[in-house]
């Protein structure tokens, strides 16, 4: 008998572990979320096709006094564009008091570089109680397929905000204000007092003055770096590194494109990191401005560079040492030819 019940029990005990597993298995086909919580914040995780995205907060309870800082950090491969929700003055039951979007940043090497976007939203409760932050919409797209762009909703949050006062805040107590002091009977003592006290005051200022004087003198002049000056400084870095040397061809067939595209941006205006290789060349060949000419007679050189990268970032090119000697010859050659003039510059 003992030994039919333990068999009973087993049986029952295993079926309800498969369908817990099933109904958690079948909430969201699309997008797996993780949550997890610590003693500061919390945070949760979704993977859907190449997107992984982390939402993460500060804090789970704040006072009314407080803001809570919200987190979306999405990890992609570079063919991936990801786009994360906006909003003007509110953000659920919150106030919406600033959205930062963070510059991209790369992680990983070899195949596996992924491409690192993190935005915050700072948010500002109105009352105590509970509060939440809706369902968030992230869209990312696959710049490699022409189809549709895919969303990733992630779930509903509820905060706590609690009150500066406490739970017996609107019973707590009023004191009277305290009556007036008595000031000393003897003149002669005030007198000698103010006076102290204006010495002070004007030694504290005479001081201040002096002191923003000698910080001002020591302060250096700021200077202000030429577009061309930075993508060379930036290039030098890239060679220190040795990524060729480590084989890691492709990162730096990536960041050296990343290079030439910012400074195109920073010298003529145009939004080359923001576009394809095909774009940017169709948007160069309608270049009608002075700069742009400039920038158009180059065309070529520019071209092949692009393509090159191309080839080594998509189509797993491997080219040689001697193939990407050339590669930097040819960025170092069209930054020396396209800087700007001195006369450009007073001008």
């Amino acid at each position: 008998m003992k030994q039919n019940f333990q068999i009973i029990f087993a049986a029952v005990f295993t079926i309800v572990c498969i369908s817990s597993t099933l109904v958690l298995l079948g909430c969201s086909p699309d997008s797996v979320p993780k949550a997890g919580t610590d003693e500061q914040g919390f945070s949760q995780s979704y993977a859907q096709g190449q997107l992984t995205l982390d939402q993460r907060a500060d804090k789970k309870e704040i006072t009314i006094a407080e803001q809570l800082e919200l987190v979306l950090e999405a990890s992609a491969p570079e063919n991936i564009e990801v786009e994360f929700p906006a909003y003007s003055a509110s953000l659920g039951d919150f106030t919406l008091t600033d959205v930062k979007n963070h510059p991209a940043r790369l992680a990983g090497t070899g195949d596996n570089v992924r491409v690192i976007r993190v935005a915050t939203y700072l948010l500002e409760p109105y009352l105590p109680g509970t509060y939440s932050i809706p369902a968030m919409t992230v869209t990312y797209l696959d710049r490699n397929n022409a189809a549709d762009s895919t969303q990733l909703i992630t779930k509903k949050i509820q905060v706590t905000v609690k009150s500066l006062l406490g739970q017996n805040g609107g019973s707590a107590e009023i004191k009277d204000i305290r009556g007036p002091l008595s000031l000393p009977e003897n003149i002669a003592l005030q007198i000698l007092l103010i006076t102290i006290l204006l010495l002070l005051i004007l030694l504290g200022i005479a001081g201040f003055l002096y002191w923003r004087k000698i910080s001002s003198k020591k302060k250096p002049l700021e200077v202000q770096l030429r577009p061309e000056e930075i993508a060379l400084q930036e290039l030098e870095q890239l060679l220190a590194e040795k990524l060729l040397a480590r084989g890691e061809v492709k990162l730096f067939h990536l960041k050296i494109s990343d290079i030439l595209r910012h400074y195109i941006e920073n010298r003529f205006g145009f939004k080359a990191p923001e576009r394809t290789t095909e774009e940017f060349l169709t948007e160069l060949s309608m270049a009608r401005s002075q700069k742009n000419s400039l920038l158009g007679s180059h065309k070529t050189l520019l071209a092949d560079f692009l393509i090159h990268c191309d080839l080594v970032k998509f189509a797993k090119h491997e080219p040689t040492i001697a193939e990407s000697d050339k590669t930097v010859a040819i960025c170092r050659e069209f930054i020396e030819e396209t800087k700007e003039e001195i006369e450009d510059l007073r001008n």
